[in-house]
C-alpha cells in the first residue's frame, strides 16, 4: 500500500506540473484565447464516439518504487479503430482496435485485437478484459466474456462487481472484482490532439480485488483513454501507459 501511496503520488505531481506548464505556455501565445482543454466538463455519462480510422499512440513504462519512470522500460504503441458495427461474441455493434507494440527500435513486435461495446445508459464494456489482466499475474485462467469495465449507468461514486473469481486450492475461495468511478473528473495531459496539444477531462476508473489494483482514465473531450496505471501489489514493477497523440479520423 505505501508503495501505491508513493507511486500514485509522483504520477499525479508529474502531471500537474505539465498541465501547468502547458496551461501558462498556451496563455502567453494568446491572452485573448480560451485554454483549449477539450470542452466543458461531461456529464456523468460519457457521450464516446469512436470513429474507423481514429488512430491513438501511447507511451509505456515501468515505474520504480517511488513512482519513477524507468527509462530502460519503454516502449511505444498504437490503437487503430477499424470498425464500430461489428457483431461478435454475443453482441452487436462491436469497436475492434488493433493493438499495435513496437520496440525501442521502432520495430513491429506485436499485433493484437481488442473488442469494445458502449451501450446506450453510457456503460463501457470490453470482451477479455479481466481474462487478460489475471493471465499476466496469477496461475488462473479466466473464460473470455464482455467485462463491464465502465458503469455510468450507476449513481455517482457507487460500485458495481465486475466478477466473482473461484480461486486455486489455498486461497479464498470467492475472489471479487470491482470497478468503481472518481466522481471528480481531472485533467490529463499534455495529449496532442489533431496537432493541438491539449490536456483532457477525464473520469478515473479503478478496477481491484487482492493482488489487483488497475486504474484508467477515459474521456470524450476526445474519446480516448488517456492513462492506463497496473499497480498491483503482485507486480514487481507498476506499469504506466500515457496517451501522447490523437489524430481522430472524419466525423
Amino acid at each position: 500500500m505505501k508503495r501505491q501511496m508513493k507511486r500514485r503520488a509522483a504520477i499525479t505531481r508529474h502531471t500537474r506540473v505539465e498541465v501547468l506548464l502547458l496551461f501558462f505556455a498556451l496563455v502567453t501565445l494568446s491572452c485573448r484565447e480560451e485554454l483549449p482543454l477539450g470542452g466543458s466538463t461531461p456529464a456523468a455519462k460519457l457521450a464516446l464516439q469512436f470513429v474507423p480510422g481514429d488512430y491513438y499512440q501511447f507511451d509505456n513504462w515501468k515505474l520504480d518504487f517511488y513512482g519513477f519512470r524507468i527509462p530502460s522500460s519503454y516502449f511505444r504503441n498504437s490503437w487503430t479503430v477499424t470498425d464500430t458495427g461489428v457483431s461478435i461474441r454475443g453482441s452487436v455493434g462491436v469497436i475492434v482496435v488493433i493493438d499495435s507494440t513496437f520496440d525501442s527500435t521502432q520495430q513491429l513486435t506485436r499485433l493484437d485485437s481488442l473488442f469494445f461495446r458502449v451501450d446506450t445508459n453510457g456503460d463501457v464494456f470490453q470482451y477479455g478484459f479481466l481474462a487478460s489482466l489475471i493471465a499476466e499475474r496469477e496461475s488462473l485462467t479466466l473464460v473470455p466474456q464482455w467485462d463491464r469495465i465502465a458503469a455510468f449507468s450507476q449513481p455517482t461514486g457507487s460500485s458495481w462487481v465486475l466478477a466473482r473469481i473461484d480461486t486455486p486450492a489455498g486461497a479464498p475461495s470467492v475472489q471479487t472484482v470491482v470497478g468503481s468511478i472518481v466522481p471528480t473528473p481531472e485533467y490529463i495531459g499534455p495529449v496532442t490532439v489533431d496537432g493541438e496539444e491539449r490536456a483532457v477531462l477525464s473520469y478515473r476508473i479503478e478496477i481491484t480485488k487482492p493482488n489487483l489494483d488497475y486504474v484508467f482514465w477515459l474521456s470524450d473531450a476526445p474519446t480516448s483513454f488517456p492513462r492506463m496505471l497496473d499497480d498491483s501489489e503482485i507486480l514487481r514493477n507498476a506499469t504506466l501507459r500515457e496517451l501522447k497523440t490523437v489524430r481522430r479520423a472524419r466525423r
